[in-house]
């Protein structure tokens, strides 16, 4: 390496904590009790969604993503989402979520509507048969987040827990647009 990529390199080195925000310590390998954390969080990561969507499939003919967007409608303050934020509040590509947006309205569950500010962006709504749906299905998906998550959690741990998530959410950040 030449002295001037050296150099630059040391002082890159030096002054990465600042510049990316990093701890001093976050390329050392992880020590044991943290490998543990990080593989249970990484079983967690692979399994729990699936686990909670097979539930409501088998017990309410819903997938997980379905049962997430309609609840996000069925929320709304204005009575209508538009396809991108709907997609970023399921974390879902606009081009997935579009496509799910038309096998919800074929289904009855969902119409959709052109902006009236906004002629390019769609409005989704959510139906009386799509509310009846989330309706029907939140009871069956109440009892599995209990069932797998929340019941496994210590009633003394859950504000640590709860702490602990909401930190991690925070660093990912936003959701990517890009997607």
């Amino acid at each position: 390496m030449s002295l001037p990529a050296q150099a630059a390199y040391y002082w890159l080195a030096a002054h990465a904590t600042k510049i990316w925000n990093m701890r001093e310590n976050r390329n050392e390998p992880l020590k044991g009790s943290e490998e543990q954390v990080w593989r249970n969080v990484a079983r967690f990561l692979s399994v729990a969604s699936r686990l909670l969507d097979e539930d409501l499939q088998r017990r309410a003919n819903i997938s997980l993503t379905e049962y997430a967007v309609l609840a996000h409608l069925s929320e709304a303050q204005t009575g209508h989402l538009r396809v991108s934020e709907l997609a970023d509040l399921a974390d879902l590509s606009e081009s997935r979520m579009t496509r799910l947006v038309e096998d919800l309205t074929r289904r009855g569950f969902v119409t959709k509507t052109r902006n009236q500010e906004d002629a390019r962006g769609i409005d989704v709504e959510i139906t009386e048969v799509g509310l009846n749906r989330v309706r029907d299905a939140y009871p069956i998906h109440l009892a599995s987040v209990r069932q797998r998550i929340m019941n496994q959690v210590d009633p003394k741990a859950l504000s640590s827990f709860g702490d602990v998530m909401a930190a991690i959410v925070r660093a990912i950040g936003e959701p990517s647009k890009s997607r």
